[in-house]
């Protein structure tokens, strides 16, 4: 790898070797090169850095290298303290399955800094950023939004790896949440209502790298499209949204279609005004079915790991169907059936820090994605939100957020934060394809309560014509967890359940979908129906090409 900064750099990006893999997909691009100057890639970042990458032992653009480099080796050691950031980034995100590392490794150059932009209100949107340009470009762009509150490199394995194979210009932010230095859930204990700018941070992106590409290379990107899983699924929904808009209002498109795979969703007020006054309510707000609330509601349905009566056992586990007595509550909250295989291990899930950390005792993703997001609501720092904190107060405690669940009044929620709330909100109303893919075992962002509920939202107000649900059978939240080394039963004893017979990763469903996607919008040929797709558990497809969604 080359290291530059602001230095003078020019190459030819040829198209060759992507003609076969285009025509594939139906699209071929004739070969050309393009002068590029890479200097260009870095204008409008502060702390803007460059590496370039040949594929020769470095890695790749893709860093297929991170994946397997212990941090602290002397391969670690080696490496440029700036690779050693990225790769410590990498590593701290660890989404993709086991069986789907990524190995190929593509010449480019990748450009990381900090994007500022000035919102309309005077605030600043200030993010980190990764902009990848593959040496063999095929002229388009992705976008990726990004999961949980993690970083800009967190998709590496699940998108970026992939979207360069096949030649992709790839560009992700960390939407705000770990500038600073702090950690991306404390960002959200800033009292900045943080997540106001997450769908408006993916148009940021989207119109950076655009003017990037374009000065590096002469050519704006024929394509944009949209990528993210999780909340970097909401990104996607949330930014086809406000393009629309802003295509309304006569400002020029910037996203051709999208990929939304497992995105929150986020109810608007058309939704939540339940008695249809006008106005949303404390009351219809706590009641409404949306990521707090669903995620309040598996806290109450499974309770305190260490409590009596908690769901989260051996027994519970094998129970038909599992976790049985918690069933109706944890419907109620927007999870699939289906999904009940992860619902212990996810009460669960870091508990294991309990030995260096005595506070995490009993934490789950469940509390975790509670706390934090009722907390950027209400606009509260740590101290403010002790009331309903996840965290013991001592080794042996018990939180409280469980008690303030069952006992504050419209669910703790005041007119000003759902105000908030509703500035989230996911309209159901784009202009371009989109492609939506959930799987019903997902036990975090459930079907029903997510992807379902916006499916209904686009039908009711959007255009559903541009718009498709696939079900993935089988697929969960995060491929990793798909590899069966959770502790899914609850005994202590992780990866002794046989549960990798029983998931999917969804990684190749998406990159299906993708090419799918490309096929409606680059040709016109409109993607099959919405549906459930089978899957066999026990003979996973791992190579998109063998995914149909005929």
């Amino acid at each position: 790898m080359r290291h530059s900064s602001r230095t003078a750099c020019a190459f030819r990006l040829g198209l060759p070797a992507l003609v076969g893999l285009l025509a594939m997909s139906g699209c071929v691009t004739e070969p050309e090169t393009v002068p590029v100057d890479l200097r260009a890639l870095l204008g409008e970042l502060s702390n803007g850095q460059r590496v370039d990458y040949t594929g020769q032992g470095d890695g790749g653009v893709g860093h297929v290298s991170y994946f397997k480099i212990k941090a602290g080796s002397s391969e670690f050691m080696k490496l440029p303290k700036l690779e050693q950031e990225k790769l410590a980034k990498i590593q701290s995100s660890v989404l993709h399955s086991a069986t789907l590392v990524p190995s190929e490794a593509i010449a480019g150059s990748e450009v990381t800094g900090t994007l500022t932009v000035k919102g309309s209100s005077g605030a600043d949107r200030i993010q980190d950023v990764v902009l990848k340009l593959p040496e063999q470009w095929n002229g388009q762009l992705v976008v990726a939004g990004t999961p949980g509150t993690r970083s800009e490199f967190a998709s590496e394995a699940v998108i970026a790896s992939w979207v360069l194979r096949r030649g992709f210009a790839y560009v992700a932010g960390n939407k705000g949440m770990t500038n600073g230095g702090a950690d991306g859930n404390t960002t959200l204990l800033r009292k900045q209502h943080a997540t106001q700018h997450f769908g408006v941070m993916m148009l940021d992106l989207a119109g950076w790298a655009q003017r990037r590409l374009t000065e590096a290379t002469g050519k704006k990107p024929s394509k944009t499209y949209a990528v993210g899983l999780s909340n970097g699924g909401y990104q996607v929904r949330r930014a086809l949204e406000l393009d629309h808009e802003a295509v309304e209002k006569g400002a020029p498109r910037l996203f051709d279609g999208g990929i939304e795979w497992a995105g929150v969703y986020a109810p608007d007020a058309r939704v939540l005004d339940t008695n249809r006054d006008g106005k949303v309510s404390t009351t219809e707000y706590s009641q409404g079915t949306h990521l707090v609330s669903s995620m309040e509601r598996a806290v109450l349905a499974m309770g305190f790991p260490y409590d009596a009566g908690s769901k989260s056992t051996p027994a519970g586990y094998q129970e038909k169907p599992q976790f049985s007595t918690a069933q109706a509550q944890m419907v109620a909250a927007g999870f699939h059936p289906s999904s009940a295989i992860l619902w212990g291990s996810y009460s669960l899930l870091f508990d294991g820090l309990k030995a260096t950390l005595p506070a995490w005792r009993g934490v789950g993703y469940f509390n975790l994605t509670a706390y934090y997001y009722r907390a950027d609501l209400l606009g509260h720092d740590e101290k403010d939100s002790a009331a309903y904190t996840m965290f013991s107060s001592s080794p042996m405690g018990h939180p409280p957020m469980y008690d303030y669940l069952q006992t504050v009044a419209q669910g703790g929620w005041t007119d000003e934060s759902v105000q908030w709330a509703l500035k989230n909100a996911n309209s159901g109303r784009f202009s371009v394809p989109l492609i939506s893919l959930h799987g019903d075992r997902d036990a975090l962002i459930g079907l029903p309560g997510h992807g379902e509920a916006y499916a209904a939202a686009v039908r009711t107000v959007g255009r559903p014509e541009l718009h498709r649900l696939y079900v993935i059978q089988n697929g969960n939240h995060v491929d990793a967890h798909a590899d069966g080394l959770l502790d899914y039963d609850c005994n202590g004893k992780p990866g002794d359940e046989s549960a990798a017979d029983q998931l999917v990763p969804m990684q190749p469903y998406v990159e299906r979908a993708f090419d799918v996607l490309r096929d409606w919008v680059e040709k016109g040929t409109a993607a099959p129906p919405s549906r459930t797709i089978a899957t066999d558990p026990k003979n996973d497809i791992l190579d998109a090409s063998k995914v149909s969604f005929q």
